[in-house]
């Protein structure tokens, strides 16, 4: 008697099928592209509308379009270019139930505590120290990092406590026009800052005498959605982040933001000039109007008659 064939492994490749005639017919980007920017895209937009962190219940649930995405990675991890350890019983019951149930904030609670313990590397979401090779002055990554938002880390530790050093790191320089990251790192504290590359390429950074491998003690790149980089961008550069009206931002505006972002870690930055731009932008915007004032006075004097 012939076996008959799973009928949920029949509707998955089925649907795989259907949704690769129609990424062909539409021009849409890779599953694997699919999976980084509108997969993980969603929850970390529902993470931020929900503001998770602050201990609220809330759920969140996957419709079609998702599961059928989700089920084809499932089915085939290798075919939207993701090296994920499917094989592994417990990782495969764990990516299923995601799949079927959705997420709540327990469970990033959760994600945040086991966050080490996470394939984040076999992702691409995470390159470390050990994904970098090391030359006498000279560090360069050993693949190229795929285009988009990041947070650098870097940590060193030299002889002065307190000194402070700079990290300049660079896209390769094959390309036409080279991206330059400044960072003022302190000794014995992990600097951040946002990086964000328009084109896939290698990273490197010319190290001074006084840094050394055995000197770096902390180095990781952590890949961000758009809106969580644009959420902390604009935090630092004293702007609202509101997840809808920065959902579809232009890139012209973006560049605008971003270069206010960048020039921070300047060198040779101004500081009263940027004291200027925090009064234009936050100051003068948080005083009330006279019309709110007059009004504000008024209540005040019939609180206290």
């Amino acid at each position: 008697m012939t076996k008959q064939p799973n009928s949920t492994s029949q509707a998955i490749k089925r649907d795989l099928a259907s949704a690769t005639k129609n990424n062909q017919a539409n021009g849409k980007n890779s599953l694997s592209e699919q999976f980084h920017q509108f997969i993980v895209g969603k929850v970390i937009d529902w993470a931020l509308r929900e503001r998770v962190t602050e201990g609220r219940f809330s759920a969140f649930k996957w419709g079609q379009q998702e599961q059928t995405l989700l089920n084809q990675i499932i089915e085939n991890p290798k075919a939207a270019g993701l090296n994920l350890p499917i094989q592994d019983t417990k990782f495969k019951r764990f990516f299923k139930s995601i799949a079927e149930n959705g997420l709540n904030t327990l469970d990033v609670q959760m994600f945040y505590r086991y966050r080490d313990r996470l394939p984040l590397r076999q992702l691409q979401w995470e390159f470390k120290k050990e994904d970098f090779a090391f030359t006498k002055h000279k560090l360069i990554s050993k693949e190229e990092i795929p285009a988009g938002y990041y947070m650098l880390e870097v940590g060193i530790r030299t002889n002065v406590f307190s000194s402070q050093l700079h990290f300049d790191l660079q896209t390769a320089p094959i390309h036409s026009k080279k991206q330059t990251f400044e960072l003022r790192v302190r000794s014995n504290r992990i600097c951040k800052r946002l990086i964000y590359i328009s084109k896939a390429t290698k990273l490197e950074a010319v190290l001074s005498e006084q840094i050394g491998v055995d000197h770096i003690y902390h180095l990781r790149l952590a890949r961000l959605t758009q809106n969580f980089f644009m959420s902390r961008m604009l935090y630092k550069i004293g702007k609202q982040f509101d997840v809808k009206s920065h959902e579809n931002i232009p890139q012209d505006e973006f560049e605008v933001l971003w270069n206010r972002y960048d020039s921070l870690f300047q060198k040779n930055k101004n500081p009263f000039s940027d004291y200027e731009y925090f009064i234009k932008q936050v100051e003068e915007k948080q005083i009330p109007s006279r019309a709110e004032q007059l009004r504000n006075l008024q209540l005040w004097k019939m609180k206290n008659r």
